[in-house]
């Protein structure tokens, strides 16, 4: 049986799947364009996060969120999959605008992404620690990677994947911080309780 955790993972697939069936011109609607952002077009800041270039980027989205869920299944704690997604995709969304100047547009999920596999390794540190280190360890070589040869490992995979490298900088920062936030605010929680 999934936990409310897994289907909120469900839900953002769907919705990603939704999007993808919209007319091209609709989609362009929902592209994290900076210009259009700065005119007051706020939806596109988490819109773009569920929209994706094409089908092929989409599919090898959705396959990383089944594969997250797949992955960390059996935690014991309870990772609020769905806060997470939207802490992850307010702190890509800024990076890209405040820092990425040269960045006309952009979409996919795959830099929330990132920051969810951080995030979920932060948050079962304790439980598996071997396994934390080894998604965390991969994911900083994979962002480095991505950031010194620009989008070489991604345009091999899939030729007509846009996802900026610095999306998945900035998600993987974002799920850590955010990951260490929730363990501090959990072990404050659980200690103030037992204080009492």
């Amino acid at each position: 049986m999934l936990t409310f955790p897994h289907k909120s993972i469900f839900g953002i697939i769907l919705v990603c799947f939704i999007f993808m069936l919209l007319p091209t011109n609709v989609q362009k609607f929902f592209y994290l364009n900076i210009e259009s952002f700065k005119q007051g077009e706020y939806w596109r800041f988490l819109s773009a996060h569920l929209i994706h270039y094409s089908w092929m980027h989409c599919i090898s989205n959705v396959a990383g969120l089944v594969l997250l869920i797949t992955i960390f299944k059996n935690s014991k704690l309870y990772i609020y999959w769905f806060l997470a997604s939207v802490v992850i995709a307010i702190a890509v969304s800024s990076g890209l605008i405040i820092f990425s100047n040269r960045l006309m547009w952009y979409v996919g999920f795959s830099g929330v992404l990132t920051g969810l596999y951080a995030y979920a390794s932060i948050k079962t540190y304790s439980e598996n620690i071997k396994l934390s280190m080894v998604v965390l360890i991969t994911l900083s070589i994979y962002v480095t990677i991505q950031i010194l040869q620009g989008e070489l490992i991604s345009s091999i995979l899939i030729p007509d994947l846009k996802a900026s490298s610095y999306a998945h900088a900035y998600g993987l920062c974002a799920g850590t911080l955010f990951g260490i936030f929730d363990n501090f605010i959990t072990n404050h929680k659980v200690k103030v309780s037992t204080d009492r």
